[in-house]
């Protein structure tokens, strides 16, 4: 016996073309599952006053697929920008031959200046800067053997 119920719903031909349309989206091959999927999508956001856990599902999914999204783009960012931070880098150490105990006293300043500004640094502050280093300041001693 079947147990499936038959029901005539009326409805304006623009509705009924988009559903059309938006079969596969819907990931279903008829008008008729296309409505009971949509029926049972209603019906479970009706009853999300008493059952939170579903809808939850529905937007951590979003929020995963958005934070993937996300977190591609910064990583291909990241990476562009450590391109162009090493042939930079590579720039002025094929153009200066700097001594280490320079180079380590620079890192220290640097990475102190990086965590005391959480990053945000401009090349106006690094002119007004103060005689950070040692007696390795290349950049305030006009630039001699280093």
């Amino acid at each position: 016996m079947d147990n499936n119920y038959t029901l005539t719903v009326r409805m304006d031909k623009k509705i009924r073309d988009e559903m059309q349309e938006r079969l596969g989206e819907a990931h279903v091959r008829s008008l008729n599952a296309f409505v009971l999927k949509a029926i049972d999508f209603y019906l479970g956001y009706l009853r999300q006053g008493k059952n939170l856990n579903y809808i939850s599902p529905i937007l951590a999914s979003s929020i995963k697929s958005e934070m993937k999204n996300s977190e591609q783009n910064m990583s291909e960012i990241i990476f562009k920008m450590a391109v162009q931070i090493t042939m930079l880098t590579q720039v002025v150490a094929d153009d200066h031959n700097f001594h280490s105990e320079y180079l380590e006293e620079l890192y220290r300043w640097s990475a102190e200046k990086v965590a005391s500004t959480n990053g945000i640094i401009s090349l106006e502050d690094m002119q007004q800067r103060e005689n950070v280093y040692t007696d390795y300041d290349y950049f305030n001693s006009g630039g001699g053997d280093y």
